[in-house]
């Protein structure tokens, strides 16, 4: 296979984020549902909202519901893997019919859960199906470049992601370590200062149990910065 064209590696960069996005948002949503539904007068939108369900229904279920199957709100769950069945469909040839499959067969398990009597048995084949995903990527995308670009999605999205919900911290090193063995492989262009700022602020000794809340908004701006 040639050299990957840019919107190339932009899509595959983008399959791997919105993959993660749909994984670690469902994964967060389930574990805070299950929360809400033992204290439902406690704080069960709380970092949600930092991803933008600043829905004001005040019913779990509800709420809840607009976070996974949403069609408007960039977040949900629905959106994500609608993005990422798009830029799938684009890049088959790039990443394997195999890999594909499993991405559109995770959408489909979505789409089941939101009219089923039993959606947590649903969303649980979701999750399922994106993680068989990540698997195959060793098996089924031949190309080095797009394999460690998809990767390279993974890991800043979930870094992203466990900042803006200050959730796992304490694993935002390992996927900056992945990052790091990663991205230079990928033949993409990336902010090296950023980088290395973003290095320099999650290996400091004070990370993660002393951060303050401005300290991970400015880990946050760096992460966005690293392929701005």
């Amino acid at each position: 296979m040639g050299t990957l064209s840019l919107e190339r590696t932009q899509r595959l960069l983008w399959l791997g984020r919105y993959m993660e996005r749909s994984v670690t948002t469902l994964k967060f949503i389930l574990v805070t549902y299950d929360r809400a539904l033992d204290s439902v007068e406690g704080n069960w939108k709380g970092q949600l909202e930092e991803l933008g369900f600043d829905n004001d229904n005040d019913d779990p279920w509800e709420f809840f519901h607009e976070c996974l199957f949403s069609r408007t709100l960039p977040s949900s769950v629905y959106c994500s893997l609608s993005a990422a069945c798009g830029n799938a469909m684009v890049l088959r040839d790039v990443i394997g019919t195999e890999s594909a499959a499993y991405v559109q067969m995770a959408f489909n398990e979505l789409e089941l859960a939101e009219v089923s009597d039993a959606p947590l048995l649903d969303l649980q084949q979701v999750i399922d199906m994106i993680m068989a995903f990540k698997g195959s990527c060793d098996d089924f995308i031949t190309n080095d470049a797009a394999r460690n670009i998809v990767k390279c999605g993974i890991s800043i999205e979930r870094m992203d992601l466990y900042a803006r919900l200050n959730y796992r911290l304490d694993d935002v090193r390992r996927e900056t370590q992945k990052l790091a063995t990663r991205i230079d492989r990928t033949g993409l262009s990336y902010d090296r200062q950023a980088f290395k700022q973003l290095i320099d602020q999650v290996f400091s000794p004070r990370f993660p149990a002393e951060i303050t809340y401005d300290e991970l908004g400015d880990l946050l701006g760096l992460i966005a910065r690293v392929f701005s």
